[in-house]
């Protein structure tokens, strides 16, 4: 959790919670209350009186995750969302902003000692296993077939992120129903070397080498191709596509996005493994990484920003390069392109990256479903948790009912509510942002369309539960930190290193893990 939150921050994993492009989250509250559409006309079950049995309104304590700073106007907006709830469904909100590298540690504390909270979040936390083994989440299956049909319609496959040992604990928030890969380039650079590019293509280590070699011979010394970090996942991560298997490398994964095999294997014994290692010493000796990339802290995408790197290797959803066209036009002057490495794909682990859960805290599951799946079935109160008060906070562009901008005299630095992390409801809904337009969910739509069954997991919907071997698999994860990215960067020779590196993966007891993944993998199978 630390190295994706430290990526959060610097700019590379944070896309996933910033998808779409947008600031801040909100709403247009100039709507009469009886033109709205109502938690039921949104195809939420109400389950009769708005009220409880007793009468009164019950109060869900929702975590607002936050990167540090707390809206000024969060009180506001929490009216304005009770001013719908109340009346509809029997609710009343409470948010409870909470800094995103503390929520795991909070939530743990709040479950444990028994103070009320009702809907928590899971960031960044390879899927809800620990929460589950520790006895923090109840079961959602009955809950969200009874009152979360709005849910499933918006998350479809993406659902999947939140199972564990075949029971569904936690709802994601996703728009991108799958992942795609690439090299993300400077445009002038690649204009001014004559270098092909087709959009349409994978390319190969063979094929990179061969562009980020033409543009360092023309840039010289000083000048870099890869912008990364020891803190980030390395280049191999981009161009092998394996399924985690709802856990991590430590565990084992399958190959080829998890279509057509079934064995669980220890990736970095792997041939796939050895030759990516020796293109990244390659690339290493070549002068495309900086010499102290295993030490840099600054994410790839920052480091693009310098204008001293050709690109970073990223993730490449429509959400993605609008971003990353919108930083090299404003740092660069300049468009970018992507060398697109993998195909637009389906696993576990893309829709395990935000998660709302209902904890064993929550007095009634019922109510606070209720209102989970209103995030999602009602595009003024989407918007609302986005980008606040219409007039206060946002105002629509001319001419259009789905762009918005910043009122007169406002900005990102000023403006009284943002909520910053991406991760309210059906983000199909989510108004955006210039220089996105009203094409931009068509975009994303196609894209969804784009991903291809021979790229989609057979293993959907399992999660590896390491609890029976948590003692290797602890081991496993330190002796993987401790080699993977000095091996993926090119920083040591991988003939010497790799050796050792298994050797000190066996020790560790990656065999066990494994053999344990295989057997549970194995069972989910036979009852599917």
């Amino acid at each position: 959790m630390k190295k994706a939150l430290v990526l959060l921050l610097s700019g590379i994993m944070a896309f996933s919670l910033f998808a779409c492009a947008q600031n801040p989250g909100g709403e247009n509250t100039g709507t009469a209350p009886e033109d709205r559409p109502s938690a039921e006309s949104g195809g939420q079950d109400a389950g009769g009186d708005s009220q409880t049995d007793s009468g009164e309104l019950y109060e869900v304590i929702m975590q607002f995750p936050t990167l540090g700073t707390t809206p000024a106007d969060i009180q506001m907006v929490e009216d304005a969302v009770n001013e719908r709830t109340e009346k509809e469904i029997g609710v009343h909100v409470k948010m409870y902003p909470i800094h995103a590298f503390e929520i795991n540690t909070t939530t743990n504390l709040m479950v444990s000692s028994g103070e009320k909270l009702d809907l928590m979040m899971s960031i960044f936390e390879q899927g809800v296993a620990s929460y589950v083994n520790k006895g923090v989440l109840i079961e959602l299956d009955d809950l969200v077939e009874k009152y979360g049909r709005d849910i499933v319609a918006a998350e479809g496959v993406a659902m999947n992120g939140g199972y564990f040992d075949g029971k569904l604990y936690a709802v994601p928030t996703e728009e991108k129903m799958g992942r795609v890969k690439g090299f993300r380039a400077r445009a002038d650079l690649i204009e001014k070397y004559n270098i092909a590019h087709d959009p349409n293509k994978l390319y190969t280590y063979e094929e990179l080498t061969e562009v980020f070699s033409t543009v360092k011979d023309g840039e010289g010394a000083g000048f870099y191709i890869i912008g990364t970090s020891g803190t980030e996942d390395a280049p191999f991560s981009y161009m092998e596509p394996v399924d985690f298997l709802g856990a991590s490398l430590a565990s084992g994964g399958l190959l080829n996005y998890g279509v057509g095999t079934t064995e669980v294997v220890n990736f970095f014994e792997t041939e796939n493994f050895a030759s990516a290692a020796r293109y990244a010493r390659d690339w290493y000796q070549k002068g495309f990484f900086s010499p102290d990339c295993n030490t840099e802290t600054d994410a790839g995408f920052n480091l693009w920003q310098t204008g001293n790197y050709l690109g970073f290797f990223s993730n490449s959803e429509p959400d993605m390069l609008l971003n990353h066209t919108r930083t090299a036009q404003t740092y660069m002057d300049c468009d970018s392109v992507t060398f697109f490495t993998s195909a637009p794909a389906a696993m576990s682990q893309f829709y395990q990256i935000t998660l709302w859960a209902i904890p064993v805290t929550c007095e009634n599951p019922e109510k606070t479903m209720q209102w989970l799946n209103m995030m999602y079935a009602d595009e003024d109160m989407v918007n609302l948790l986005y980008h606040g008060i219409e007039g206060e906070h946002y105002q629509f562009v001319e001419g259009s009912d789905k762009i918005v901008e910043y009122p007169e005299g406002i900005d990102a630095s000023t403006v009284g509510y943002q909520a910053i992390l991406n991760v309210w409801g059906d983000k199909m809904k989510d108004y955006v942002r210039p220089p996105m337009d009203e094409t931009y969910y068509d975009v994303m739509r196609e894209f969804n369309a784009s991903i291809k069954p021979e790229h989609t997991s057979d293993a959907l919907g399992y999660c590896f539960n390491s609890e029976p071997v948590k003692t290797q698999y602890a081991a496993v994860s330190d002796v993987i930190a401790q080699y993977q990215n000095t091996l993926g960067l090119g920083v040591v020779d991988p003939d010497t290193v790799i050796p050792e590196f298994l050797d000190a993966l066996n020790a560790a007891g990656i065999a066990e893990v494994i053999a344990e993944n295989q057997s549970q993998f194995d069972a989910w199978r036979a009852a599917q």
